[in-house]
């Protein structure tokens, strides 16, 4: 399919978009922005928002000689209402005859007629345009005889796949046309038709692709062609059935620089048999000597030879794409400057760039980049010399069709292997000049994509997985449009699971809302990873917490029905995301714990640890999964047993404090012993903070749960422990901890802070022994121990952190996880 540069901006122009995507799932609305505009782009812009343009407006643009360059960019920031209001008012910007003259006007995709009156077709006619690409919009033949009428000096016309033209008599009006492009309309080459291209001296390009046949035997006759044979430089025959038989007829356009007769399978059950194009290209092809552009992609050519003799045309380009038969041809390089095929990764560049408009060679060329590119880097080659142009091809593919999915799954699979010889962990410049750039057009289409594509799973998987990569390099950039993007994906999910809210009846709708959820929580629990410890509570404003808890709370509806199942154990995979989740986003951040609160979360919790402690399995799977899940929960409640104002919240259940009681000591011998000790340690520390601010608040007056019994408790789960025990809690500073220290409060209460600082000092000296130094823990401790009445057992502890403390073999700085 040939791709001529256009002579104007079309609607994949190189003007850089800002875009407002407003949902309903928050009140902040995302900005998509890649570049800072122009000076003409933000006169654009500014005259889209706020039509019609007052005369102040006018004055200024009519001053400063900009009308026509911001009309042409204008044009591409309009919706369908916001164009046919420009185009309606009597005082718009471009149908002001003594303000604004267009020389070219891109209408593609537009919806001509029936939307844009026929008087604004008048008013437009004052404009003496160049050229018109009105493809793939409702035009209709009345519309073209008025332009026709109107715009004799056209040089530019494209009206391709405008189905609604049945009549072609006003094209041949246009007599100064040197480009037409007809391609996939109902035109028909006939002898009357092909007579009337005889009024177009000019004619240079005629794009004849995709036309349908008349008949089932009928095919189009180059013969017809003959009244332009000694004008065209450029032709376009792309999966057009014209007749094999005339080929000789080809070697009639002496002019011709760019032939196009390509074509491709046809859809399942329309296979065509393939033609052998042997003769074609040893008795005409190989003599047309002004030939610099030709496409025979899916050209049947038995004798692998033939392909040799167009040497002699040194063509710059030649496309051989979709040709198995061909593949085992030697030094296909040295037949045109530039070669489209499967075959290399730099013909697949070229292929990518040149077929921009199918979609069907664009989705195999991507398999095939992500095939050979993984190959070679398994292999060990290095493919460093072509990966920037890669890099900006899948790029421009992704943006070109947004809506396609297919594309969208292959080409974000794409960028995934082309950024595998990247550790973005450590990747601290530019792998080559304009790595950045790409890096942050890549974040925004693939958010766009998220945003399009929010109920397919393939596609959401490579753009979270791809997001997450991207934003350990660009940890601050676009990070806030990335988590909103997540929560619209979210919100679209817990619409489908709340309408089947019975798991015995099968649902594939409501499973894979299931794992579209899952992967979602995921990585957002990702993003808030890699950013900022501040931007949590800023993200817990946008409506994330309530929107988790809300799809946590379905998932648990779900999980209870059957948590021995396997239906169920799946919905136990979403709460696992969602409560980790939550216990990071609400750590150290008090306006989060608050919002976990005031939308149910500590009913959730409770409901969730009921349900937990009623399971009764011998799956190690299972179990597992259930332990993990309730070391998720305490690690959240132990964020909030951290807050002081919201901490007496966990005292208005009994039910609450007795969950924790009992997990202090929880065992489950088939799991790990990290999960176990971390649980152990949660529950016994949430009782600390809760214990630390004196029996004053305990409202438990029962020997079972009295204040002196749960101190005692504490004290004998923290002396049960191994203190070289292995955990993966992260802390980022100490305060929570040394707050019991600073406090008066009982001693178990600051035996469990005293061995968590030892244990942490113990197993992740690197980490932990700068932060103690920094937070000011080794004076708390040495005054702690020096006190008459501290405990043997804490003495014991704090001399072997303080002892660590002072080891000079580990540094100031603390290391990074």
């Amino acid at each position: 399919m040939y791709n001529m540069q256009r002579r104007f901006p079309s609607c994949e122009h190189n003007v850089k978009r800002i875009r407002t995507c407003k949902t309903s799932v928050s009140q902040y609305p995302v900005i998509f922005s890649v570049e800072v505009p122009s000076l003409l782009e933000l006169c654009a812009l500014k005259i889209s928002q706020q039509l019609p343009v007052n005369q102040l407006s006018k004055n200024y643009l009519q001053s400063n000689s900009l009308n026509n360059k911001v009309a042409h960019i204008l044009l591409h920031y309009l919706d369908d209402e916001q164009i046919i209001d420009l185009l309606s008012s009597a005082d718009s910007f471009l149908c002001s005859p003594g303000l604004c003259h267009l020389s070219e006007l891109c209408l593609s995709k537009r919806k001509i007629d029936g939307l844009i009156p026929e008087d604004v077709m008048k008013i437009l006619s004052h404009n003496k345009f160049d050229a018109l690409t009105l493809s793939e919009s409702d035009l209709t033949h009345t519309t073209l005889d008025h332009l026709a009428g109107t715009q004799r000096n056209l040089l530019h016309l494209d009206i391709s796949y405008c189905l609604c033209v049945e009549v072609f008599d006003s094209v041949f009006a246009f007599k100064n046309l040197s480009y037409l492009n007809l391609e996939k309309t109902l035109f028909k080459l006939t002898p009357t038709s092909a007579h009337k291209f005889f009024m177009l001296k000019n004619l240079r390009w005629l794009g004849l692709s995709k036309l349908k046949k008349h008949n089932q035997e009928s095919k189009l006759p180059l013969q017809l062609l003959t009244s332009v044979t000694a004008q065209l430089t450029g032709l376009d025959l792309s999966e057009t059935c014209w007749d094999i038989s005339q080929h000789h007829k080809l070697t009639h356009f002496r002019c011709l620089e760019y032939l196009d007769i390509s074509h491709y399978p046809e859809p399942q059950g329309q296979e065509r048999f393939p033609v052998r194009f042997d003769d074609i290209i040893s008795q005409t092809l190989s003599s047309m000597l002004t030939l610099k552009s030709l496409d025979i992609s899916g050209c049947h050519i038995h004798q692998q030879e033939n392909i040799y003799k167009l040497r002699d045309l040194k063509l710059e380009f030649l496309g051989i794409v979709a040709q198995d038969d061909l593949f085992f041809i030697q030094d296909v390089d040295s037949l045109a400057v530039k070669v489209a095929s499967h075959r290399k990764l730099e013909h697949i560049l070229v292929l990518i760039n040149k077929y921009k408009n199918n979609v069907g060679v664009l989705e195999q060329a991507l398999k095939n980049l992500f095939t050979l590119h993984r190959n070679r880097i398994e292999l060990g080659y290095s493919s460093a010399h072509i990966e920037p142009q890669l890099f900006e091809a899948v790029l421009c593919t992704l943006e070109r069709y947004p809506a396609g999915e297919q594309i969208q799954h292959i080409a974000s699979a794409c960028l995934y292997t082309l950024n595998s010889s990247n550790d973005m962990t450590v990747l601290a410049s530019e792998p080559y000049p304009g790595y950045d750039k790409h890096v942050r057009r890549a974040i925004i289409l693939l958010i766009i994509s998220i945003n399009i594509h929010t109920s397919q799973f393939d596609v959401l998987r490579n753009c979270m997985g791809m997001l997450s990569q991207f934003s350990v390099y660009q940890k601050e950039f676009m990070f806030y449009e990335i988590v909103h993007s997540y929560i619209y994906v979210l919100e679209r999910q817990k619409g489908i699971l709340e309408r089947s809210p019975v798991l015995s009846i099968e649902d594939l709708a409501r499973d894979k809302a299931n794992r579209i959820s899952t992967l979602t929580v995921k990585a957002i629990n990702t993003s808030i990873c890699q950013s900022a410890c501040g931007k949590k509570n800023t993200v817990g404003k946008m409506k994330l917490i309530e929107t988790i808890l809300s799809i946590s709370r379905l998932g648990f509806s779900m999980f209870r029905q059957s948590p021995h199942e396997t239906d169920g154990i799946n919905f136990c995979d979403l709460l696992l995301e969602t409560w980790s989740t939550l216990w990071n986003i609400t750590d150290e951040q008090a306006g989060n714990c608050d919002r976990f609160v005031e939308y149910g979360g500590l009913e959730l919790y409770l409901d969730t640890y009921f349900v937990c402690s009623q399971v009764k399995t011998d799956d190690r799977r299972v179990t597992i999964k259930i332990t993990t899940l309730i070391r998720n929960m305490l690690g959240l409640m132990g964020n909030i047993a951290e807050v002081s104002h919201v901490r007496p919240k966990l005292l208005e259940s009994e039910d609450m404090i007795k969950s924790f009681y009992m997990l202090r000591s929880y065992n489950k011998e088939s799991d790990s012993e990290c999960d176990i000790i971390e649980i152990r340690y949660s529950a016994a520390g949430i009782l600390s903070h809760i214990c630390s601010d004196g029996p004053d608040k305990w409202q438990f007056g029962d020997e079972e749960l009295s204040y002196n019994t749960v101190l005692k408790g504490i004290e004998e789960a923290v002396d049960s422990w191994n203190i070289n025990s292995k955990r993966s809690i992260n802390y980022k500073s100490f305060n929570p901890i040394l707050h019991i220290l600073k406090v008066d409060c009982p001693y178990p209460c600051k035996l469990w802070a005293v061995w968590a600082l030892t244990n942490l000092c113990q197993t992740k000296a690197g980490r932990f022994v700068p932060m103690l130094r920094r937070d000011g823990g080794v004076e708390l401790l040495n005054k702690l121990k020096e006190a008459p009445d501290c405990p043997d057992n804490i003495k014991r502890l704090s001399t072997i952190t303080i002892m660590k403390a002072y080891d000079p073999n580990i540094g100031p700085d603390i290391e990074e996880t």
